[in-house]
């Protein structure tokens, strides 16, 4: 189970959910949707609301990560670092084909994740935007879920170009891996580098940044009047509570899983 991973950790103590899939193209603002463990992306909030005459949709903002930027992960068993790390290779492009072969002596790894940015909406304003919107008439099957309850809104996301992986024998040991023969591998569309051409430290750069994680809320509606948002739970995989009763709008959200695809598109 990835549950207990320190993955998982790693972005829930910043306050992220992990995106299993790393896309480019997740940003705030999206609406997403139950699937069972997953959370499936439908489209923008602003295609699904018309804007009122006082609030318009708030800002997407960028900035620097910080917090997050240079921290590394803990150590994570080689079989779940690998396929991390084949995840990422593929969503930037690249061929994770034979890459196991360079890290079989390897017992785990640990990843470190550069330059990170966040976009992110002002949640205050969102709220005030929600207030004043209508659902659009045009929106039936999801102007449904909107009204069961079942519908979320990313409010930030985070991404990133750069990744840098250290693998570690058994006995503790760095385990250093050619940087030409990992580029062979993974392909010109994905940048290797590394201290020097042999080293226990690979990072791997793609051109376009990848988003592996987002916040997100839960959107609350009465007859098509919008009244309340909770934010999605840090960690949570699967949402379990599907309607509730409108006298008790808040939603209970539990973790079957430590990491949430998102999905669609």
């Amino acid at each position: 189970m990835f549950c207990n991973d320190p993955f998982l950790t790693y972005l829930k103590s910043f306050g992220y959910n992990v995106i299993r899939l790393p896309k480019a193209d997740v940003k705030p603002l999206q609406v997403l949707s139950r699937n069972g463990k997953d959370l499936n992306r439908l489209g923008d909030l602003t295609t699904l609301l018309v804007a009122g005459k006082n609030i318009s949709p708030p800002a997407i903002q960028n900035a620097r990560a910080a917090n997050i930027s240079g921290q590394r992960t803990g150590d994570l068993s080689i079989g779940v670092g690998l396929s991390i790390l084949g995840t990422i290779i593929g969503a930037m492009g690249g061929s994770k084909l034979g890459l196991d072969t360079k890290y079989e002596q390897a017992k785990t790894a640990a990843f470190e994740f550069q330059d990170v940015f966040e976009d992110s909406v002002e949640v205050i304003k969102l709220d005030q935007y929600l207030a004043d919107a209508d659902v659009s008439p045009f929106s039936r099957y999801v102007a449904d879920l909107l009204e069961a309850d079942e519908l979320y809104v990313t409010t930030a996301t985070i991404k990133g170009t750069k990744f840098t992986v250290e693998a570690k024998k058994s006995n503790g040991a760095a385990l250093d891996v050619s940087i030409p023969e990992i580029q062979g591998i993974v392909g010109g569309n994905v940048k290797t580098s590394g201290a020097s051409s042999v080293t226990s430290k690979v990072t791997y750069e793609s051109s376009i940044p990848l988003v592996f994680g987002f916040q997100a809320v839960r959107l609350f509606y009465d007859h098509g009047r919008y009244t309340a948002f909770e934010p999605l739970e840090t960690g949570a995989a699967a949402i379990k509570g599907i309607k509730k009763k409108k006298s008790d709008k808040v939603g209970q959200l539990s973790s079957e899983s430590a990491f949430v695809k998102v999905s669609g598109f």
